[in-house]
């Protein structure tokens, strides 16, 4: 029997935040929205307090607390003498995974958010690859061998990116390092939207089964160099699907 059939690689439902919830969740979830999405321009003054009351059905202590949440993500800046402003991108934090998710394929700055989490994880995947093929368990190795070979490029999306979060998230995981360790959420959100870019802008590229076997093996194998240049040249042909949504999006 094939092993990778014995695991289950549904994507989990992650809490990936510390939003509040209720009212403020929704609220904090909308206006991120609009303005990862653009309705709300950078620099622009965001509508009064009265204006969202009556327009999203809610207190003001709810959208105060809702602008306090965006605030913290770098999203928005508040100040007595104009209210609240909207942040400039570089100003976001793109290491939270709600700010990340916001963003949709249509979004203006996907290609460079798919682009610069890709150099992110160029730093810090191969070398948490390594760390794994020296410390994994039996058991983490088994499952980052399974998740590599459950992955079926005919799958449907949800599927693919079960399969792709357990490989890259047991990694991290098994390098022993709980630092690395605490960057799941940050992969999970990045392939989720990751996934959904790479579809509209580089339609033809599909996830590379083979490879992601070849760095299970040499993790399962134990040998950290090998895992290491592996990861390294799987993440570097994201590197080029990336390239390619920048100049599909700089051509519209």
């Amino acid at each position: 029997m094939n092993k990778s059939k014995l695991f289950s690689f549904e994507l989990p439902d992650k809490v990936l935040t510390s939003l509040p919830t209720g009212a403020v969740k929704d609220t904090v979830e909308h206006l991120g929205q609009r303005i990862a999405r653009g309705h709300y321009k950078m620099g622009a003054i965001l509508p009064k307090e009265d204006e969202f009351v009556d327009a999203l059905g809610v207190s003001r202590t709810v959208v105060r607390e809702a602008i306090k949440v965006l605030c913290g993500k770098g999203l928005v800046r508040t100040a007595r003498r104009y209210g609240s402003r909207v942040c400039h991108f570089d100003d976001w934090n793109l290491l939270d995974p709600d700010v990340i998710r916001w963003h949709d394929a249509d979004s203006p700055l996907t290609a460079r958010i798919y682009s610069e989490a890709t150099d992110l994880r160029l730093i810090f995947e191969p070398e948490a690859a390594a760390l794994a093929a020296l410390n994994a368990n039996s058991e983490q190795r088994n499952t980052i061998l399974a998740a590599a070979q459950s992955l079926q490029p005919e799958d449907d999306d949800s599927g693919l990116i079960g399969a792709d979060y357990a490989f890259h998230a047991t990694i991290l995981q098994a390098s022993g390092n709980l630092m690395l360790a605490q960057l799941q959420n940050l992969i999970y959100a990045v392939l989720i939207f990751s996934y959904s870019a790479g579809r509209k802008g580089a339609p033809d590229e599909l996830v590379s089964r083979n490879n992601h076997i070849d760095v299970a093996e040499a993790i399962v194998a134990g040998d950290a160099d090998l895992a290491r240049n592996l990861m390294r040249d799987m993440l570097m042909q994201n590197k080029s699907i990336a390239e390619k949504i920048a100049s599909v999006s700089a051509a519209h």
